[in-house]
């Protein structure tokens, strides 16, 4: 199956939308965190409240950037659509079905656990063509490219909750504009994430690198699986695009943020094209 099949069928079963590139192909972007389709397979396994269902998914983080220019200039795009809470993409794959059992404010969202047969059944049908793609992708660019380059887009609370600082007790409680991240200095060459940083830097005063994420399962995927890649996952403050208690976009936020991001990406993939 090619890249092109697969993504006719993934999309019959909406588990993902895939936007190629135009031109040349010199990388690509995965949003694995801003779906909110709820197969009917999950609903008898969730609470109904879409507040506490929603409050660890990347808000529209597909709209804080310009798609149709990034697939203009030769970036490939593919944006997940199933919800976080039924499949986490950014999980291992035994792990990934109804993988949060709270959300991360601590409200219990699973009410019924699945079974073995069920939970593979599931993990095959919205968790395997995701990363089947992403293979195709990044196998596509290594026949262009010696060394292929590949960003994971998520966004993240303004502030830590108590789920958070478990995971990393060090981390400010006012968190950066942008996480920049690559499993400490593993999976990319530094140059690559340095580049990334000055060109954010230029739009947003506070940009990280390795703080508070290190880097999830997207990107330590990629770099076992393509250990040759540029690959970085970036995360967005949440706070610089979306009134957070509402989970609505701040128009003006988002006017400064996308063109700023969307060129970032741009000149990134351009340069290590």
């Amino acid at each position: 199956m090619n890249v092109f099949e697969k993504q006719k069928l993934a999309q019959q079963n909406q588990i993902f939308d895939y936007y190629p590139p135009k031109k040349k192909y010199i990388g690509a972007v995965s949003i694995p965190h801003s779906g909110e389709v709820i197969p009917e397979e999950f609903k008898e396994y969730l609470i109904d409240d879409v507040k506490a269902l929603c409050q660890d998914v990347d808000t529209a983080v597909h709209k804080l950037i310009d798609i149709e220019q990034l697939n203009d200039v030769g970036i490939a795009v593919i944006k997940a659509n199933i919800h976080r809470v039924c499949v986490d993409l950014n999980r291992p794959k035994e792990t990934a079905a109804l993988n949060w059992q709270k959300n991360s404010h601590g409200i219990e969202i699973v009410k019924k656990e699945l079974d073995e047969k069920t939970r593979a059944f599931l993990t095959q049908k919205y968790y395997a063509p995701y990363y089947e793609m992403l293979k195709a992708l990044i196998n596509e660019l290594q026949r262009a490219h010696k060394r292929p380059s590949f960003i994971d887009l998520h966004s993240m609370p303004s502030s830590p909750t108590e789920y958070h600082l478990k995971i990393n007790p060090n981390q400010e409680m006012d968190r950066p504009d942008f996480c920049v991240s690559d499993i400490e200095g593993k999976s990319c060459e530094k140059e690559f994430i340095n580049f990334v940083c000055e060109k954010l830097s230029a739009h947003y005063s506070k940009v990280y690198q390795n703080n508070p994420y290190f880097g999830g399962h997207v990107t330590r995927h990629v770099d076992a699986t393509f250990p040759d890649t540029n690959n970085i996952q970036i995360e967005i403050k949440r706070g610089i695009y979306l009134d957070e208690p509402k989970r609505t976009l701040d128009e003006s936020l988002v006017n400064k943020l996308r063109p700023a991001l969307t060129t970032s990406l741009i000149e990134t993939f351009q340069r290590f094209a």
